[in-house]
């Protein structure tokens, strides 16, 4: 139950990120050369905490400061950051004594948070899902139903700190679950990989679930004939 409310959580974030931008995060902000610089998920943490983070936007995610942060920046509770009015930075994120770990809310909840700071929720992108690659949409363009359409998936064979742009690509990616061959949808759980709805609803997709429809809930406007409450009654999510 952790792990998937860990995952609500982060849908959470993406839903209060919509709500004032009025539309969904990018996947990746690029600088000039157009090479990855920023995660979608540095975007969205400061929706989880309700602070401002120690993030620095002025340099990329694997500039010197962010890789420090990613790999967790060790804050000591004699001297904790404080925001311009007094008040720590951190609150929720993590323990004012110890490393700051803003990656727990974007991996399963069995990984010690002291001792990796990856993670194992990605978004699935590509002009074909609700992440396309040079634009960002809103709930209204997926036209297979948001109740149809999963944004987000557990995935262990991808390695990926929580700042990193590095996430799952439709056109690169296995529609197998748990494939050993390739970057795909997987969990070592035997319930199967949590993946998250764009109406913000997570569930186990069972290890067995047929590829064809494993990419049809992957696609934003594949107009597949693809109904969750059926997928929920044959036991394919659970």
């Amino acid at each position: 139950m952790s792990s998937r409310n860990n995952l609500r959580q982060v849908m959470l974030g993406i839903d209060n990120y919509a709500a004032q931008y009025n539309q969904l995060p990018p996947h990746v902000l690029l600088d000039p050369n157009r090479k990855p610089m920023h995660s979608w998920r540095t975007l969205v943490t400061p929706y989880l905490a309700g602070v401002n983070q120690l993030y620095r936007w002025d340099e990329a995610w694997d500039g010197p400061f962010n890789m420090r942060l990613a790999g967790g920046l060790d804050v000591h509770i004699d001297a904790p950051p404080l925001d311009e009015f007094g008040e720590p930075l951190i609150k929720t994120m993590g323990p004012y004594d110890g490393p700051i770990d803003y990656a727990w809310p974007f991996r399963t909840a069995e990984v010690d948070g002291n001792s990796d700071f990856h993670v194992h929720y990605f978004a699935v992108v590509g002009n074909e899902t609700a992440w396309p690659d040079d634009y960002a949409i809103t709930y209204d363009d997926i036209g297979d139903g948001v109740a149809n359409t999963v944004v987000l998936a557990e995935s262990h064979t991808l390695d990926a700190f929580w700042s990193e742009p590095n996430d799952l690509h439709f056109d690169q990616m296995t529609f197998a679950i748990n494939d050993p061959n390739g970057p795909g949808i997987s969990s070592p759980r035997e319930r199967g990989p949590l993946v998250a709805f764009a109406d913000g609803a997570v569930f186990h997709l069972d290890p067995n679930t047929p590829q064809e429809i494993v990419r049809a809930l992957l696609t934003a406007n594949g107009g597949e004939t693809i109904e969750r409450s059926q997928l929920v009654r044959d036991g394919l999510l659970r």
